[in-house]
């Protein structure tokens, strides 16, 4: 199994991976943002942060006894605003706030109570807008990203197993959370 954390590999067809999808009104102007400024990676996979980086090859249903026990309710969570990683991809996201119940529910997800999902990692919780900025007006991008506004709460309460499929991820399963 392979470190439950970030990662710039390219992506292996069949990769699985574990993510808390951005639903209701932040969602719908995150995807807005995405789907103009990064289409590629608006039409391959949900505005979301991701839980587990390498699911691929564990049990869904054991998965899902795990996701439930990780995420007993749904979790509000603060966004703010959209800031870029210093990485080599230039990577803009939205930052998200008051984590400490998504850092709680993170270290039940790899607690093995269920399913051993092997080691994990802490990586700062975000939402990717952008994926790679190389080649792209960055100062234009800095300018849009007041589109996204900082402040919003998105409740997450929805988990999903997406696995990636030609050049987009398709939902394998996904739980819904208890509000």
């Amino acid at each position: 199994m392979k470190e439950n954390a970030p990662s710039n590999a390219a992506s292996p067809q069949g990769r699985r991976v574990v993510v808390a999808v951005v639903n209701g009104e932040p969602g719908e102007r995150i995807q807005a943002w995405r789907l103009q400024h990064d289409p590629r990676e608006a039409a391959r996979i949900p505005p979301h942060t991701t839980l587990c980086y390498w699911a691929t090859g564990l049990d869904v249903d054991d998965l899902g006894l795990q996701v439930c026990h990780a995420f007993p309710a749904a979790i509000p969570i603060g966004l703010g605003e959209v800031a870029e990683f210093e990485d080599e991809q230039g990577t803009f996201y939205v930052k998200m706030l008051q984590t400490s119940a998504l850092d709680a529910a993170r270290r039940r997800l790899y607690d093995a109570t269920h399913l051993d999902m092997g080691p994990a990692r802490e990586w700062p919780w975000h939402v990717t807008c952008v994926r790679n900025t190389n080649g792209r007006d960055r100062r234009t991008l800095r300018k849009c990203r007041r589109n996204v506004r900082p402040g919003d709460t998105w409740l997450l309460d929805e988990v999903a197993c997406p696995e990636l499929r030609g050049d987009r991820y398709e939902t394998v399963r996904s739980w819904r959370l208890d509000r």
